[in-house]
């Protein structure tokens, strides 16, 4: 008898939670694994004419470097809502020197002309290109920033469409740059990215 009782009930704990507030299997439960918090968009109107098609912003291919300032590597990764990374995305940099004054032609009018210095005779170009890999990451070769100024992001993705936003130097750390830069030590600033939207339908 007391062996059906005890049978009996724990029938019902098990039954009963799951007929009145279901198997909970549909149910998301957003934790750090499968939320990202999304980046503010932040707008600069010194945006170029033309961005130069490298992500070295130091020098053009084949001149000399004659820049001044500290030169840094700026690493990133693009992610989407769901902490997914984003691959085969367009990232575009721009910033000014370390004069504080932009090296080249704005693509908008409506600016101060004082914070251009087209023809100043340094190799440091002022934007880049760069396209992340399959796991998101890109990254840029650019000089520190003007205490005065930030460094522009804009990201250009054929499904999750167009964001802007601005980089705080926050994050660093020494490493060798494996590229072109094997014997010099550069600083380093990592930057994770997260823009609106999903990759993928399931992940």
């Amino acid at each position: 008898m007391k062996k059906d009782i005890l049978l009996f009930l724990l029938l019902i704990y098990i039954i009963l939670p799951t007929t009145l507030f279901g198997a909970g299997e549909s149910k998301i439960y957003h934790n750090k694994l499968n939320s990202c918090k999304l980046t503010k968009q932040f707008f600069n109107n010194y945006e170029p004419m033309e961005f130069n098609s490298t992500n070295n912003l130091l020098y053009e291919s084949g001149k000399e470097p004659m820049y001044c300032g500290e030169k840094i590597v700026i690493k990133g990764v693009l992610l989407d809502e769901r902490c997914v990374p984003i691959s085969d995305a367009k990232v575009y940099l721009w910033q000014a020197g370390c004069d504080g004054k932009y090296p080249y032609k704005p693509l908008r009018k409506m600016i101060n002309k004082k914070k251009l210095n087209i023809n100043n005779g340094s190799s440091f170009i002022g934007s880049g290109i760069a396209t992340t890999n399959n796991e998101g990451e890109f990254y840029f070769v650019t000089v520190y920033p003007n205490y005065k100024e930030s460094i522009n992001i804009r990201v250009q993705h054929r499904e999750l469409g167009i964001m802007q936003t601005q980089l705080r130097m926050n994050k660093s750390e020494e490493f060798n740059q494996q590229e072109d830069y094997q014997s010099e030590a550069t600083k380093r600033y990592n930057f994770k990215i997260v823009m609106r939207g999903k990759t993928l339908k399931n992940y």
